[in-house]
């Protein structure tokens, strides 16, 4: 009868450091997921992703190569991304909703409702990222206009 031999293949400590980094980013991504879910908010595709991390990584720790560690980073980066365009889309349709509002109440003459909801815009915009603050930033420019305009022809 022969005996079955364990060998342990030593372990890269410079990798195990930046695994475990990977691991606890992964946790903060869980937690925002966890977060924006809460808020009604769809991650069924951030949820799936996340599943199929733990393999990679487990992996990654056996064979200590670049190549996968890579394949955890970019995993995470696009968990990263898809939970930045949640968030973002959000954000970006609270702002047009905001927008609308502030449309209607001028239209309505309702301007210290109008003056409410811009103001509530202008919590939204730095929220938002830089290519959609052009966006807004052109329609609260003018919803200010209206209102001091509205204010002038009122007041």
């Amino acid at each position: 009868m022969s005996k079955m031999v364990v060998v342990k293949l030593p372990k890269d400590e410079k990798i195990e450091s930046l695994l475990e980094s990977l691991l606890e980013h992964l946790s903060e991504l869980k937690e925002e997921a966890s977060e924006i879910r809460k808020q009604g908010m769809d991650t069924a595709v951030v949820d799936l992703m996340m599943t199929d991390i733990l393999p990679k990584i487990k992996f990654a720790r056996t064979t200590y190569d670049d190549a996968d560690v890579g394949a955890v980073k970019r995993s995470l980066a696009q968990i990263r991304h898809e939970i930045d365009l949640i968030r973002t889309g959000t954000e970006f349709d609270a702002a047009l909703v905001k927008i609308q509002d502030a449309y209607n109440d001028i239209r309505g003459g309702k301007l210290a409702d109008a003056t409410s909801t811009y103001l509530q815009l202008r919590e939204v915009y730095p929220k938002l990222p830089e290519d959609l603050r052009r966006i807004v930033y052109k329609a609260a420019l003018d919803i200010h206009r209206r209102i001091s305009q509205g204010m002038r022809e009122n007041g």
